[in-house]
C-alpha cells in the first residue's frame, strides 16, 4: 500500500518538472519572438540613422555648407553625444540615436567606394556612419539574456557622373540670378528630366517682370525625343537652391515636370574644360563671291570668309554677310559682335557638321568663339537688326565645337577672369546657334566679390525665330523680348556632374 502511494507522488512531481518545462518553453519563445521583433524594429531605426546622417553630411560638403559649429573634418571621429553639433551627429539624434550614454555614433572616410567614380571636387567625397546600440531584452531576461546588440552602418558619397546638362545659372548668392520679362514664352523642347537650374541660395533667386508669359518646360524632357527638331516630351523639371518655394509666374511642366525647391546646386560642369591658347594672328577676311561655296546667289555683294585665329579689337559684322571656317576664334579684345544687317553662317554648310569637308582638328566641323578683354564692350552681341542683308532674312546660324572635342560642345566662351559683363543675344532675322553659351567666372570669384559674373540676356525679336539647340550655362540670365524663343536641349549630350548618392 505504502509502495503504491510512492509511485503516484512521483507521478505527480514529474507532471509540475513538465509543465514547468513547457512554461519555460513557451516564455522562451514568447520572449523570442517578442524581443526578436524589438531587436528587428531597432534595427530599422539604426540603418535609418545611419543612412540618413551619411547622406546628409555629403551633402553639406555638396552645398558648401559643412562649415561653423556642424562643421568637421576628414579624420574619423565619435559623436560625443546630444550636444555634438556635427553634422552627421545631429542627424543621428533626429533619427533617436547618440541620445543615450550606450550609443555609439562613429564616422568615418573612406578613401574609395567599390564600383562608384567619387568627384574630385569634394573633400571628403565619401562618409560612413556607423550605429551601435545595446537594447534591454524583456521576457529574455528570465532566462538569463539581458540584453542584445544592433547595428547599423551608411554609406554616402558624391558621385562623378555622366548626365545630361541642363541650362545651369551659376551665381551662388544674387537675387533674380534667373529673371523673365516682356510677354513672350520660352519653350524649351527635349533634355534631360531636369531643363532649368538656378544654383543661387538667394530666397528671391527668381525674378519675374511686366507682362512675362510663359516658362514653358510641358514639352522638355528625354520622352519621345527623336532629334534636334523634335518637341514632343513629357515635361521636365524647374530646379531652384535658394527660392522662392513657389515659382512666381506662369510654368509650365507637363505631365512629368515638377518646380523642385530647394534643389541641390548643379556644379560648373565645365570647369575643367581649359581656356584655349593664344592663337596666331588671323588672316584678313576673304571675299567669296554670290553663288559660290555657302554664299547665297542672292547677294548683292560678296560675302566675307573668316578664318580662324587671333583677332585684336574683335570681329564685328555689319552690313555684310559672314562665313566661318571651323577652329577657334580667339578675341582679344573688341568682342564678338554682330551688328544691323549682318549675317553669320558657317562656311561648310550653315549648322550642318555633315556638310564639313575639313574639320579642325580642335573643334570638328564647327567653331569656337573664345573671348577676352576687360573693356565694358568686349562682349558676344547679336542685335535685333542682324540675320537679314538687303530686306531679305537669311539668319544667323553658327555650329560649336564637337561634343567630343576638348571643349565639349562650346560655341561662345568667355574669360572666367573677366570682369563683370553683360552679353545680349536677340533673333534679329533669325538666330539659330547649335551650340553651348558658356559665360561665367568661377564660383569662388562670385562668392568673395557677388558684382562681379556674367550676365546673359536672351531677346525673342517679333517676326523671327530664336533657336538655340544646346545648353546655356551662364552666371545670370535674362529671358525676355516679345516673340517666342524655342530651345532644343540634347538629352543624349553628356558632361561630368556632381551627385550625391547612397552608395552602401
Amino acid at each position: 500500500m505504502a509502495k503504491g502511494k510512492s509511485k503516484k507522488r512521483e507521478n505527480g512531481q514529474a507532471i509540475v518538472i513538465v509543465l514547468i518545462a513547457l512554461a519555460l518553453f513557451l516564455l522562451g519563445g514568447v520572449g523570442l519572438a517578442i524581443d526578436a521583433s524589438h531587436l528587428y524594429a531597432q534595427r530599422q531605426m539604426a540603418q535609418a540613422a545611419a543612412d540618413s546622417s551619411a547622406q546628409a553630411a555629403v551633402m553639406s560638403v555638396f552645398n558648401r555648407t559643412n562649415t561653423g559649429p556642424n562643421a568637421f573634418g576628414s579624420v574619423a571621429f565619435d559623436c560625443a553625444g546630444p550636444s555634438d553639433a556635427r553634422t552627421p551627429c545631429v542627424f543621428a539624434g533626429y533619427n533617436g540615436f547618440g541620445k543615450n550614454g550606450d550609443d555609439v555614433v562613429a564616422v568615418d572616410f573612406p578613401g574609395s567606394v567599390p564600383g562608384v567614380a567619387l568627384s574630385e571636387e569634394d573633400d571628403p567625397a565619401v562618409v560612413r556612419v556607423t550605429v551601435l546600440r545595446t537594447v534591454d531584452t524583456t521576457l529574455l531576461r528570465f532566462l538569463g539574456i539581458s540584453n542584445g546588440k544592433v547595428s547599423a552602418q551608411g554609406t554616402a558619397a558624391t558621385a562623378d557622373v555622366v548626365s545630361p546638362v541642363p541650362i545651369i545659372v551659376l551665381h551662388p548668392t544674387m537675387p533674380a540670378s534667373f529673371s523673365k520679362n516682356g510677354s513672350n514664352d520660352i519653350v524649351i523642347c527635349g533634355g534631360p528630366s531636369r531643363s532649368i537650374q538656378v544654383n543661387s541660395s538667394n530666397a528671391a533667386s527668381i525674378g519675374i517682370s511686366g507682362v512675362s508669359g510663359r516658362v514653358d518646360l510641358s514639352k522638355a524632357g528625354p520622352k519621345n525625343w527623336t532629334g534636334p527638331n523634335s518637341c514632343s516630351g513629357e515635361g521636365a523639371d524647374f530646379g531652384d537652391f535658394g527660392g522662392p518655394s513657389v515659382y512666381p509666374g506662369t510654368l509650365l511642366l507637363g505631365n512629368d515636370g515638377d518646380y523642385r525647391q530647394p534643389a541641390s546646386p548643379i556644379r560648373d560642369p565645365l570647369i575643367t574644360v581649359p581656356p584655349p591658347p593664344a592663337q596666331p594672328l588671323a588672316l584678313p577676311p576673304v571675299p567669296v563671291p554670290a553663288g559660290a561655296g555657302a554664299c547665297p546667289a542672292t547677294m548683292p555683294k560678296p560675302c566675307l570668309l573668316y578664318s580662324p585665329g587671333r583677332y585684336i579689337g574683335g570681329i564685328k559684322i555689319k552690313n555684310n554677310f559672314a562665313l566661318f571656317l571651323p577652329g577657334i576664334y580667339y578675341i582679344d579684345g573688341g568682342g564678338f559682335k554682330v551688328q544691323s544687317n549682318g549675317v553669320v553662317q558657317m562656311a561648310t554648310g550653315n549648322t550642318d557638321p555633315a556638310a564639313c569637308p575639313v574639320p579642325s582638328l580642335e573643334t570638328g566641323c564647327g567653331m569656337l568663339v573664345y573671348n577676352t578683354g576687360d573693356a565694358s564692350d568686349d562682349t558676344f552681341e547679336i542685335t535685333s537688326n542682324a540675320g537679314q542683308l538687303g530686306g531679305v532674312n537669311y539668319g544667323n546660324k553658327l555650329l560649336g565645337a564637337s561634343d567630343t572635342s576638348l571643349y565639349k560642345g562650346i560655341l561662345f566662351f568667355q574669360d572666367r577672369s573677366s570682369p563683370y559683363l553683360k552679353h545680349e543675344l536677340q533673333g534679329g532675322g533669325g538666330l539659330e546657334l547649335r551650340g553651348t553659351i558658356y559665360l561665367t567666372v568661377t564660383e569662388p570669384t562670385m562668392r568673395t566679390t557677388p558684382g562681379t559674373y556674367q550676365f546673359f540676356e536672351l531677346q525673342g525679336t517679333p517676326g523671327s525665330a530664336t533657336r538655340i539647340i544646346g545648353m546655356i550655362i551662364v552666371d545670370r540670365l535674362l529671358l525676355g523680348g516679345t516673340a517666342d524663343i524655342v530651345m532644343t536641349l540634347d538629352p543624349a549630350a553628356k558632361l561630368h556632374i556632381r551627385q550625391v548618392a547612397l552608395v552602401r
